[in-house]
């Protein structure tokens, strides 16, 4: 179990300091979870308590993951990262899938996933993450083709802002452009726009009636 406390397998443009916090810039960067996470708290309403509280997991596992620079805490950010992705799955599946054993399957998924990142290790987490982002979206897009969901524009910018996140994180990751103040680097930005797109998701699912 010792590899679970050697340096994590993906490095960005922030070098890790042997301090209390390894990556203070984007540990800091990490607040944009907490400050939306709150706000949907405090505004309430269905699914708030839902999307809320994975903003503000995925804040602290990845604050976690910025401050001690282990293999582990990188396995903890990613969790936080598959059960959002999982939720949003859950919702939109659970109108063609029987909930329990839906809940079964994402369950035996997340399993599976976590066995298959230690396994493979490298980019492996982000692989799995971005294959499951590609079924939320194929899954939206067939809600909206159904006419069960309606007014998808802001699930269309979620996605959007999270794409663009994603191409500053590959910029961050292959250190193409590395700033010198580390909150305007890739991965600080993905930081932001993952915040801004679950604000946008938690917004557009409190307009639907939903089953779950």
């Amino acid at each position: 179990m010792d590899f679970l406390l050697q340096t994590p397998t993906v490095h960005y443009c922030e070098m890790a300091l042997n301090a209390i916090i390894a990556r203070p810039w984007y540990a800091l960067s990490n607040i944009a979870f907490l400050i939306v996470g709150s706000v949907i708290l405090r505004q309430g309403g269905q699914h708030s308590k839902a999307f809320g509280g994975l903003a503000l997991l995925i804040g602290i596992l990845s604050f976690v993951y910025d401050s001690t620079f282990t293999y582990l805490s990188q396995l903890f950010d990613l969790s936080g990262m598959l059960l959002l992705i999982g939720y949003l799955l859950y919702l939109n599946l659970s109108h063609v899938v029987p909930r329990r054993l839906l809940k079964q399957l994402l369950l035996v998924g997340f399993g599976v996933a976590l066995g298959l990142i230690i396994l493979f290790k490298g980019y492996t987490g982000n692989i799995i993450f971005g294959t499951a982002v590609l079924g939320y979206v194929g899954s939206e897009l067939y809600l909206i083709r159904t006419k069960k969901h309606s007014r998808p524009a802001l699930s269309l910018l979620a996605f959007g802002l999270f794409v663009i996140g994603v191409a500053f994180w590959l910029s961050d990751t292959t250190q193409l452009y590395c700033a010198d103040i580390g909150l305007l680097n890739g991965r600080a930005i993905f930081h932001y726009t993952n915040a801004a797109s679950i604000y946008l998701l938690f917004t557009f699912y409190a307009q639907h009636t939903s089953r779950v």
